[in-house]
Formats: structure tokens, C-alpha cells, sequence
């Protein structure tokens, strides 16, 4: 998989001038490019006839994430997964919700975060509460947190929740949080996929538009490919233009009366026929 970062408070510069969290580091996102399209697409399969056999509900690509990552760094020795933060004797602390997703060596603390959006904050101060001291007995201690989620292009690739949160909502917490989030801590965000994305119906629509005249009169659904935002309406034409001596096909999609709008296929990166 593909992702962008954000460094909050220098960890980009931390992480560079020392080679034991450079090495640490590289070992996590170099995971992450590893997971292939493929793999994810396989596990998700797996997964959806499972749920489907039992009946129940089964709909986006975060569980295959989820199980991938945690495969593949449980790999790499020194990594850990599902950390507790304390070490506290208290029932009310051991084993409860103070638990990191990883961590190795004292060094990371990882945090990765599918779920809603009004979490972005509680996620965010997890790896402070790895990191910085703390009265309680602590069983990790870590120095530059990680969070890793989706982008918003993922999320509509993957069918991911709307109300999940995301890369571009969790940057938006650092600045009014900057002195709660005290420690250096890395942003990643998954980008979405390449070659196909799941629909609302936990389908699989692969990548590529084959326009043909049958489509017209059709409901249709239009994933940009610019940044993935979605179009929805009644196919009404379909022609051949040309762009830069460049021939492509152009759809017209009516959204309602008044609103309509026109896409080469070289601006879709996925159509969809709903009805």
C-alpha cells in the first residue's frame, strides 16, 4: 500500500539522526508497502464468505488491513502487537482500553485508528500517554508515537464508515491540541487502491471504465479519478471526442433536472452501473 506522512513536532528529524528508530521505522512503513493489492483482495474474499455464511455483516477493507499488518510485523522480531500501556496491579488498569495496536523497543508506540471520528483525539493521546512519565506504573516507554489511519480517498475506495475518522481530519486536531500532544508523533495515511474498490454492497469494482452505448439510461456511479469523489446519476450520452489529438470517450451523467455533468475516461477511475 501507498501512504503519505506528517511529522508532528520534528519526528521526521528525530527518526532520521538515530539509526535504531530509523531501522524501526523503515521496518513499519516498508510493511506497509508490502501489502499488496493482491493479498488484501484475498483476505477480504476469505472474509466476506465467512460472514456471509454466518450471516453477518461484512462490508469494508480495514479488517483485511488490520489482520495483514499485524501478520507481517509480528514477523519482525521486537515488534509487538496489542501492548498494554500500564502495568499498574489495579483490575481497573491491566487489560482494559489503555492498549497500544504496537510498540518495540521502547522506542514506538503505535497507534491504528479505523474507527469513528470522534476517537481522533483519544487515539492521538494514547502514544502521549506511552511516552511521557506518568504517576501510574507504566509497562512501555516509548519516545515518538505513530498513528496510522485512512485517507478520505481510502475510505471511499475501501467502503470504510463515513464517520470514520481520517488522515486529513487528524491533522486538522494537532494544531488546537499541540499542548496536549507533547510528544513527536508521525501521521500516516493509507492511500487507496490502485486496481479496484469495494462498493456499498462489500463488492468488488475494478479499475478501468469500459463505455459502451448499452450504458445509456442507466443509474451510474462515477469515482473521480482526481480525488476520488463520487458522482452519481442517469447515463444520457456517451461520444467520442478528442483531447490534445488525444481520442477518448465522454459520458454524460444527469444528477437531477438542473445538474449535470460530463467526464472523459481518462477522469474515471472507476464506473459503476447501479440499475
Amino acid at each position: 500500500m501507498e501512504f503519505i506522512e506528517y511529522s508532528h513536532r520534528h519526528a521526521d528529524a528525530i527518526i532520521a539522526s538515530d539509526e535504531l528508530l530509523k531501522e524501526r521505522y523503515n521496518q513499519l512503513t516498508g510493511t506497509i508497502k508490502e501489502m499488496t493489492e493482491e493479498e488484501l483482495l484475498k483476505d477480504f474474499i476469505e472474509q466476506k464468505e465467512k460472514h456471509t455464511k454466518k450471516k453477518t455483516a461484512f462490508k469494508s477493507m480495514t479488517p483485511s488491513i488490520n489482520k495483514l499488518l499485524k501478520s507481517k510485523m509480528l514477523d519482525i522480531p521486537g515488534w509487538e502487537a496489542e501492548v498494554d500501556i500500564f502495568n499498574a496491579e489495579e483490575d481497573n488498569i491491566i487489560n482494559s482500553e489503555w492498549r497500544l495496536d504496537f510498540a518495540c523497543d521502547n522506542a514506538f508506540c503505535v497507534e491504528v485508528a479505523f474507527n469513528h471520528g470522534e476517537a481522533i483525539a483519544w487515539n492521538l493521546l494514547k502514544p502521549v500517554l506511552s511516552c511521557e512519565l506518568n504517576h501510574v506504573k507504566k509497562a512501555i516507554q516509548g519516545q515518538i508515537g505513530i498513528y496510522i489511519c485512512a485517507t478520505d480517498a481510502l475510505k471511499i475506495a475501501g467502503n470504510i464508515d463515513s464517520a470514520s475518522g481520517s488522515y486529513e481530519k487528524v491533522l486538522r486536531y494537532l494544531r488546537p491540541m499541540m499542548n496536549q500532544l507533547t510528544i513527536p508523533m508521525m501521521i500516516i495515511g493509507l492511500c487507496p487502491f490502485e486496481s479496484f474498490k469495494i462498493n456499498k454492497k462489500a463488492e468488488i469494482i475494478k479499475k478501468g471504465c469500459n463505455i459502451n452505448k448499452e450504458m445509456i439510461g442507466h443509474e451510474v456511479e462515477v469515482t473521480k479519478q482526481e480525488d476520488y469523489s463520487i458522482y452519481k446519476g442517469k447515463l444520457t450520452e456517451i461520444a467520442e471526442i478528442k483531447i490534445d489529438g488525444k481520442d477518448e470517450m465522454q459520458i454524460t451523467i444527469q444528477k437531477s433536472k438542473n445538474n449535470k455533468h460530463s467526464f472523459t475516461d481518462s477522469q474515471i477511475k472507476f464506473l459503476e452501473i447501479l440499475n
